[in-house]
């Protein structure tokens, strides 16, 4: 083989090395990003602008033909109107819960309503029970040992949840629709 052959082999292969440290930088970032308690820049921004748009006065239509809707109007008012338990994100994003009024228990045990099958999640970690006081939903923590997440804050004690507000445990995050 020729010095031309080995310089190419060099740096093919050095070439090779740099994109495999790059992969695997990759995917430990992508790893620390769904664990980590902290929603990432980019989610943050995006909510941010959500919520700017949602406080935004509605436009005002010119033409009557063009019926207005608020968005208040699509969004239930009290914990009686919710019906879905829906997980938003997570390795079952997509599946939904029908609220009956039983509790849900959520957890990696398999005796649970909805199973978790998350390293971060513990075998009894929560339950959603409708709060006999007021009718309304609330979340109880089970004392699991990496907590519950309700609106970017750790909850101690059983929380009321409102329409769309997010909680996440371990992976998998949710909310009542």
């Amino acid at each position: 083989m020729t010095e031309l052959t080995f310089a190419i082999l060099k740096y093919g292969f050095l070439a090779l090395l740099w994109v495999f440290v790059w992969l695997a930088m990759r995917s430990l970032h992508k790893d620390m990003e769904a664990y980590s308690p902290r929603a990432s820049r980019t989610h943050r921004k995006k909510e941010r602008l959500a919520r700017k748009a949602v406080q935004a006065p509605a436009p005002v239509a010119t033409s009557s033909a063009v019926p207005v809707r608020t968005p208040t109007s699509e969004m239930p008012e009290s914990g009686n109107d919710l019906t879905l338990l829906v997980i938003i994100d997570g390795p079952l994003a997509g599946a939904s819960v029908p609220l009956t009024g039983d509790s849900i228990s959520l957890g990696r045990s398999a005796t649970n309503t909805v199973v978790l099958d998350d390293e971060f999640v513990s075998s009894h970690h929560a339950r959603v029970y409708q709060d006999p006081a007021t009718g309304a939903w609330a979340i109880e923590d089970l004392h699991s040992t990496n907590g519950t997440v309700v609106n970017g804050q750790k909850i101690t004690n059983p929380t009321i949840l409102s329409a769309r507000v997010p909680v996440r445990i371990g992976a998998t995050t949710f909310e009542l629709r």
